[in-house]
């Protein structure tokens, strides 16, 4: 080992510094987010599969992904895309160094290799920003928006308890889609299940509501 240590150049060794310990966080990170630790499981400062970063496209507003249009999705407009992330740098760093590498051991000129490696790099920090950018808009619209419910109608399915206490039920849909959300009502009156009532506000992930008459 200390032998191959030895035969490499400078460039080489700091090549393989950057290259082993990249390629250990990516793996880390593939893991992570494959065992459901994606969304800050691994700490309040440091989110594996956090998207936040440079702005390139702007602040775009882009519809919602039909259902299983996931080839229009890749090609069109469907969210600013964040390039620089936790993400993005650990895949330029390990494609980029592993690359130079494989070129300088080929025998080419170091500024090629190295000019090499920073375009693959690039190539996959972009491809990886794209990834979690439609990761992120599948998510966002596999989640039921309450909030656009507001003056909509629901049923009771657990009864609605009176004067803002908690407990209580309703269903409603929209857009083909189904869910069960929990209801308060600032009435006096408990609403039975059953009853089919208007979404009057939204207080976080709970409904208030009223009695439809």
């Amino acid at each position: 080992m200390n032998a191959w240590w030895e035969s490499l150049g400078i460039l080489q060794r700091i090549l393989y510094c950057i290259a082993i310990p990249a390629t250990l966080v990516l793996i880390l990170q593939t893991v992570l987010v494959i065992m459901g630790f994606g969304d800050g499981a691994s700490g309040a400062d440091f989110n594996p599969s956090d998207t936040s970063g440079l702005d390139l496209e702007g602040d775009m507003s882009a519809g919602d992904l039909a259902d299983g249009d996931i080839t229009d999705a890749i090609s069109g407009d469907f969210g600013s895309l964040k390039l620089f992330t936790i993400q993005g740098a650990v895949a330029f760093l390990a494609t980029f160094s592993w690359v130079s590498i494989v070129c300088v051991n080929a025998g080419m000129l170091e500024i090629v290799a190295l000019a090499i490696g920073f375009v693959c790099g690039g190539v996959m920090m972009y491809v990886v920003a794209k990834l979690l950018q439609l990761m992120a808009k599948l998510s966002e619209n596999g989640t039921f928006k309450i909030k656009s419910m507001v003056g909509e109608t629901a049923q009771v399915y657990l009864t609605v308890l009176p004067s803002g206490e908690s407990g209580g039920k309703v269903t409603l849909s929209s857009t083909s889609r189904f869910a069960e959300v929990d209801a308060i009502t600032e009435g006096a009156q408990p609403i039975p299940s059953g009853s089919r009532v208007r979404i009057v506000d939204v207080r976080g992930d709970v409904v208030v509501v009223e009695k439809d008459l």
